[in-house]
């Protein structure tokens, strides 16, 4: 078993001071780029023009390639082309390397996978033209149409731009299966074609055309192409130019110093320009990168509508911090210059380049001498930890900040002599950042495939729809005995969102609306309601004077010191710009913000214009959006503790005032009385302090941002006394979690008074450890395990009004267990187990000491012994791995990540690797991220060993653990594609009890410690090495599967079987189903269908951008892919369908298909009812969509945790 000790440090001042530092400095970029609104707009797609520019010169023809494998032998010495070496990797061109494929014939197979791949790109996706560098027009052509033609000679002319479609694919195809290579590298003529043929007049079989090939224009459009087409090139070779060099005009364009930009913004030597620049009085590819970037390719009146920079761009902070993470130097740029962000919006060209062998990868780094012209040799440039694409970690900073100059050049009177101070890797990098795309270091073979997707799904995502602005409504809703209470959101008006009630007839099923038809919003709109009475909290992080702690809970108002808000505080509520509220003197007062965001209305704009006296965002209602927060219910106790004092405690607040509490992107999480809709408190985490001002930007209309985005939850505990505590988190909206103290609201009797009020905040707040999205943080144990928190509540399946999350532990302390999150520091999977007694330490259980990228999901906590107190704990990860926790023991530092016979310490109990290829996954193209929280149930089957009168018949036992793959947090997530999947894998560990004192006055812990040993008490139950806990692999799981064809329709939904294997468990351990359509994943959490062995699955398809009608683009006007769901039944044991009919059709009905959103499920009679809200066609509003499932019949007791041994 792996040890980890507890570890907690004080979230320290000193920590808080550089974290408000650098709030207001910039912004580190992290590794997921979260998405800051939700899909559903209606905003236009047009299909965006790529260029493909190949390398195809002799050393092309080097046979130093496998399948998969690398440039070059790594445990050899490399041997480049002018010097020789024993024993080393031949690199001569034109003699055959050890290995045996050709660069040319693995850049043909990599070109033939992506483009050939219609899941990827669909006919009309793009369109495409591409070029080879030699075998194309002679000289100075201007024209891509011949270009290829030597090469590939049978009817493969038909290269110039033109829509992706069955034939232009056919041809791009057979242009590849005949790609050939020879002759020098002449890089410089072949991005000059580029950006020539961008440049030319448009016309019918141009680029610029509606229709290449068909039609230049529509009449509609004045007869002008559009101009809101995003263009691309994509440059692959192999190593530096070394012929044909052609100069732009001015020569060395990147380093001119007028005229301005396009849009005015001045292109001068400063430190913000200085890494776009190079210091040699010649022209290289990225001086033509930039000249197709800055230099318009047609002017505005040529053309229809214009391009807009991306939501990125919008939504990025007004500057960010680039590090060395070696050297630890840093490069400070405005978002404007951040290479990372394409702000143009005039016609232009953003370069992706490829290099395709060492040769074509920056080497060494020069700093530039007094003298402006030679330099100095210093040393191998460092790398960064990515190269697909190249990241921003290494030497980027340093080119950023001056500290070295760019020498793709070197000197020589021609730029073709080699000399010892330059290096033409250096110009693939520089080109892709002075054409705002991304670099791709290519040094194994295998990855060429994956660069030329990676590219492919960014150009898709930056050409789908702007989900920003123009959103269609939508909501989530929680149920319980009570009522359906939904929470909503309307993007066109300003982001408004609500909460509504409803009421359950019991008597017809139905439901009427309650709270007199009023939401929540109607309630804080009322012209009765008094902003100034209104209870808004927040967390000071002021330690005064004399003390070492925090002030921590304050009523959120402005005051002339810092009794409620500290100085660093007040100093982000004052922030003016893009990152941050509007300017002048009434727009950057803090008191006026603060004002506004708690309710006051007398300074927003008016509707005829924000003007310096009215100058903050108008909104359409005081509540802000609330999209992936869902609805908490809490009433009276209901967690039936059998602990001392708790029977008291329930009988006390039985009457409890009932509350809902759902989080806000208004900055807030909000509780209200579940009676009426009215808000009782609110509170402003800390994290969220930093962006707060953007809420009173008139912009954030159109640029929306995640706040207090998480799902809250409530549980008791008992720290000196009996209590009701909350645990909050921000999904996308920053890091961390806080907690409050929501016992008492009041009582529906009027017994007694309620303690939320402004003189009980202290109490109230119990802690904050909420941080900014993205921020540079030091080594600090508090602070740097901390991610997004994105997960939903975990359920206990015997009480849907508890969560499993907050418990006592088995060291006898309270406490909520939590996956770490998303984006931490550390970027590590870490359990976190947060007490909420005593201290309140937070303990951190590392699944691994290391890793990047990666984060804990949500938890699923297991009580063996029947204790109440759980011992095991199942958690999912971003990289597929699924983890076992014991936490089984009263020593918390004995806690763990489990081990496994045979394997090493740090492996998990299984790892889902069925995908297809994802963009963000860095370890492995295959690995299929965990999200949702696993499900548990103990194994009720039998298994046979051995044969005829040596048979024996046994228990299974163990545990079968089932889980679910896919995400949706990231701006890319929403269309990939990777193939996701279901999972039930055997935990096949035994468990005895824990006992104390000596026989035969042995007494039973209530814990239970794992049989790790085939003696002792263990013996019955662990025969052998195969029953200690073994890890399962892919190779152990049969597999069930979705037919294509469904067996029934009905009320526009269909209805599949489900095909399952049989599963012999004397050599399997589960069984997997790859879920049958594209893009679907699971996302939310699975229940137990009626309190059966039937897991209930809910899946989605995310919404995302996409043609209504392929026939017609339009700068004005598009249409989405909506959201998809389904929900099917599967038996966890065996991957079978219900035995029995539960729903309505043929028999083996296994699932079917609901509206997206919420569902909500009501038991009546001998039926459940599974509804969903379908939006109506072409008009507002939404039908009820209802499925009247059967219930299961009565069965015999199923075994319980303890009965596992």
């Amino acid at each position: 078993m792996t040890f980890h000790a507890p570890s907690h440090t004080r979230f320290k001042k000193t920590l808080l001071a550089s974290l408000i530092g650098a709030a207001l400095a910039p912004h580190t970029a992290l590794a997921l780029d979260f998405a800051q609104a939700p899909p559903g707009t209606v905003e236009p797609y047009v299909a965006p023009n790529v260029i493909l520019s190949l390398d195809d010169s002799g050393s092309m023809n080097t046979a130093d390639m496998t399948l998969p494998g690398v440039l070059r032998d790594p445990s050899r010495p490399y041997c480049n082309r002018t010097g020789g070496c024993s024993g080393g990797n031949a690199y001569n061109p034109w003699v055959t390397a050890p290995q045996t494929l050709t660069r040319t014939k693995v850049l043909a197979d990599a070109l033939k996978d992506t483009f050939s791949d219609t899941a990827l790109l669909p006919n009309g996706k793009i369109r495409m033209a591409w070029q080879s560098m030699n075998n194309s027009t002679t000289g100075s052509g201007l024209t891509l149409s011949d270009l290829g033609t030597a090469a590939a000679t049978n009817g493969t002319s038909h290269n110039m731009m033109r829509v992706l479609d069955a034939t232009h694919r056919a041809n791009f195809i057979a242009y590849a299966n005949k790609y050939s290579a020879s002759g020098n590298t002449p890089t410089h003529r072949m991005v000059q074609r580029a950006d020539d043929y961008m440049r030319a007049t448009p016309h019918q079989n141009g680029p610029w055309a509606d229709v290449p090939g068909t039609k230049l224009a529509d009449a509609k459009n004045d007869n002008k192409p559009l101009g809101c087409r995003r263009n691309y090139h994509i440059l692959l070779t192999d190593g530096g130019w070394n012929q044909y060099v052609q100069s732009t005009t001015p020569l060395n364009y990147d380093n001119r110093t007028s005229p301005d930009l396009p849009n005015g913004k001045p292109y001068t030597a400063t430190a913000q320009t200085r890494l776009y620049r190079d210091s040699e009085d010649f022209t290289t590819i990225a001086d033509w990168a930039f000249q197709s970037w800055a230099n318009p390719l047609r002017p505005a009146t040529d053309l229809h509508g214009k391009v807009s920079p991306l939501p990125e761009y919008d939504n990025a902070p007004a500057s960010e911090t680039i590090t060395n993470r070696v050297t630890k130097t840093t490069a400070t740029l405005e978002k404007f210059w951040n290479p990372k962000y394409d702000p143009a919006d005039w016609a232009h060209m953003v370069t992706f380049t490829i290099g395709f062998s060492t040769d074509a990868l920056p080497q060494k780094n020069y700093s530039l001498n007094k003298d402006g012209t030679s330099v100095t040799d210093q040393g191998a440039i460092t790398a960064p930890t990515t190269l697909l694409p190249y990241g921003d970690d290494g030497n980027l900073a340093d080119y950023a900040n001056g500290t070295y100059t760019w020498r793709a050049y070197g000197g020589s009177s021609t730029g073709t002599t080699v000399t010892s101070t330059r290096d033409r890797g250096h110009d693939m990098w520089h080109a892709a950042l002075n054409g705002r795309g991304r670099f791709y270091a290519v040094e194994k073979g295998e990855d060429l495939k994956e660069a030329f997707r990676q590219i492919v799904r960014t150009i898709n995502a930056e050409t789908e729809p702007d989900r920003g602005s123009t959103a269609t409504s939508g909501s989530n809703a929680s149920q319980n005995d009570v009522g359906i209470f939904t929470a909503s959101y309307v993007p066109k008006e300003g982001w408004r969102g609500a909460v509504s009630s409803e009421t359950f007839k019991s008597d017809d099923g139905t439901t009427v609306q309650a709270w007199d038809g009023k939401t929540t919003a109607d309630k804080l709109d009322d012209t009765a309601f008094n902003v100034t009475n209104r209870l808004v909290l927040t967390w000071n992080d002021d330690i005064p004077s004399g003390s070492t702690a925090e002030v921590g809970g304050r009523p959120f108002k402005w005051t002339s010191g810092n009794t409620n808000l500290s100085a660093d505080q007040k100093v982000l509520l004052t922030a003016t710009g893009t990152n941050g509220g509007p300017s002048g003197t009434a727009g950057a007062d803090g008191n006026n913000r603060v004002n506004y965001l708690r309710g006051v209305r007398d300074l927003e704009c008016p509707d005829a214009g924000c003007t310096t006296d009215k100058p903050f965002r108008k909104r359409w209602s005081r509540q802000g959006s609330i999209i992936n927060s869902e609805v908490w219910y809490l009433g009276a106790p209901t967690s039936n503790y059998a602990l001392e004092g708790y029977t008291a405690f329930t009988r006390t607040w039985a009457k409890r005032e009932p509350m809902l509490y759902v989080g806000g992107n208004d900055g807030m999480l909000h509780g209200f009385t579940a009676a009426d809709g009215t808000e009782r408190i609110a509170y402003v985490p800390r994290g969220v302090m930093r962006d707060l001002p953007k809420l009173t930007n008139p912009t954030f209309n159109n640029n929306h941002q995640y706040f207090v985005d998480g799902s809250p939850m409530t549980g008791d505990v008992f720290d000196s006394e009996w209590k009701t505590l909350l645990i909050g988190t921000l999904g996308a909206g920053g890091r961390g979690y806080f907690v409050l103290d929501v016992t008492n609201p009041g009582k529906t009797d009027g017994t007694g008074s309620s303690n939320f009020t402004e003189t009980n905040a202290n109490s109230l707040v119990v802690m904050d450890k909420t941080l900014p999205a993205s921020t540079t943080t030091a080594s600090n144990d508090d602070v740097d395990d901390l991610g997004h928190i994105f997960a939903k509540p975990v359920m206990d399946d015997a009480n849907p009004q508890r969560t499993t999350q907050i418990v006592r532990m088995n060291d006898n302390r309270w406490a909520a267990v939590m996956g770490n999150g998303y984006n931490s520091a550390n970027g590590r999977p870490v359990l976190l187990i947060q007490y909420l007694d005593g201290a309140k330490e937070l303990l951190r259980i590392p699944a691994l000491t290391t890793d990047t990228d990666n984060g804990l999901s949500a938890p699923r906590l297991v009580d063996i012994s029947g204790d109440g107190r759980p011992d095991v704990v199942y958690a999912g990860d971003l990289k597929g791995n699924l983890w076992k926790f014991l936490i089984n023991t009263e020593d918390a530092s004995q806690w763990g990540v489990a081990t496994w016979e045979g394997k090493a310490a740090g492996t998990p109990l299984f790892t889902a690797n069925r995908g297809t290829g994802h963009s963000a996954n860095t370890n492995s193209s295959t690995r299929q991220s965990i999200t949702a929280a696993p499900s548990a149930r103990v194994n009720d089957r039998t298994k046979t060993t051995g044969t005829g009168t040596s048979a024996v018949t046994g228990a299974v036992g163990g545990m079968m653990v089932a889980f679910g793959t896919g995400r949706n947090v990231t701006k890319l997530d929403q269309a990939e594609l990777q193939q996701q999947t279901l999972y039930s894998v055997l935990d096949n560990t035994r468990y005895e009890r824990e006992m104390t004192g000596t026989a035969p006055n042995e007494k039973p812990t209530g814990r239970v410690k794992v049989c790790a040993t085939t003696t002792g008490v263990c013996a019955k139950l662990v025969k052998s090495s195969d029953d200690l806990p073994h890890a399962v692999a892919q190779s152990d799981l049969v597999q069930s599967t979705i037919p294509d064809t469904a067996a029934q329709t009905r009320d526009g939904r269909s209805f599949w079987k489900l095909n399952a294997s049989t599963l012999n468990w004397a050599d399997k351990k589960g069984w997997f189903m790859d879920f049958p359509l594209t893009r679907e994943r699971l996302l939310k959490p699975m229940q137990f269908y009626d309190g059966s062995n039937l897991l209930m699955v809910p899946t989605q398809i995310p919404a995302k951008g996409s043609r209504l009608d392929p026939a017609i683009e339009s700068c004005e006007g598009g249409a989405v892919d909506k959201e998809s769901q389904y929900v099917t039944f599967i038996n966890i044991m065996d991957g079978q369908a219900p035995r029995v009919p539960i729903i309505d059709g043929p028999n083996g009905l296994a699932r079917y298909g609901m509206p997206p959103g919420a569902l909500t499920m009501i038991v009546k009679g001998n039926r459940i009812h599974m509804r969903g809200r379908q939006p109506k066609q072409g008009g507002t509003g939404s039908d009820l969509v209802e499925e009247k499932m059967r219930r299961m019949p009565e069965m015999s007791l199923r075994p319980n945790w303890r009965q596992l041994k």
